[in-house]
């Protein structure tokens, strides 16, 4: 393997925003320590980081089968497009292009939402949606949930608060290293994908 793939299995931003570009071609006051990923749709009022969506980092992910049988969410990160093409292939083509936000309900529990923005494949409503949700929650208090495939994320504005956000002191960079510990596919010997195809 030469030094520029070396595997690290942890986040790396400046490869998450290379492969943001390389894919638009390709069409303590907060509990740190059990940030989940989740839908914001069973979190009452919610915000999320950033000023706009385009503060909101971008990944491919894919779900796999872990040893015990169970569907895992595993990010996909290189900055070789020949390499990521494999990647997707060894996972039967079931990758997802999707939005990293950290999210932080009206209770401050924070989580992490992995909206899909680039649709496979029929409706793009979900992704439309999905990134007006996004930018409302950067600037709001919103419920958000999700009505249809015709519909898809709806929100709805909080009524009037001064309270704002609790974020932990955890960086993004940390929120995602902890969500997706051990979960990051950065080769083809990775072992989820050793499992998906054997």
């Amino acid at each position: 393997m030469s030094e520029e793939n070396k595997v690290s299995g942890r986040f790396n931003r400046n490869t998450a925003k290379e492969t943001e570009q390389q894919s638009m071609a390709f069409d303590g006051p907060a509990d740190s320590s059990g940030i989940e990923i989740k839908s914001p749709g069973k979190q009452h009022w919610v915000r999320a980081r950033g000023n706009n969506y385009d503060d909101i980092l971008k990944v491919w992910t894919t779900v796999l089968f872990d040893p015990d049988g169970e569907e895992v969410e595993y990010m996909i990160q290189t900055d070789d497009p020949d390499l990521r093409l494999r990647i997707f292939d060894k996972c039967d083509d079931n990758q997802n292009y999707r939005a990293l936000v950290p999210c932080v309900n009206w209770f401050d529990n924070e989580f992490l939402w992995i909206p899909t923005i680039k649709p496979k494949g029929g409706s793009k409503v979900g992704a439309e949606s999905a990134k007006i949700a996004i930018n409302k929650i950067q600037q709001q208090w919103c419920k958000v949930k999700w009505r249809s495939n015709a519909v898809g994320w709806v929100t709805k504005k909080h009524p009037g608060s001064e309270k704002q956000p609790v974020w932990s002191n955890m960086t993004e960079d940390e929120i995602i290293d902890q969500v997706f510990k051990g979960k990051i596919i950065e080769s083809l010997d990775h072992e989820a994908l050793l499992n998906n195809n054997r």
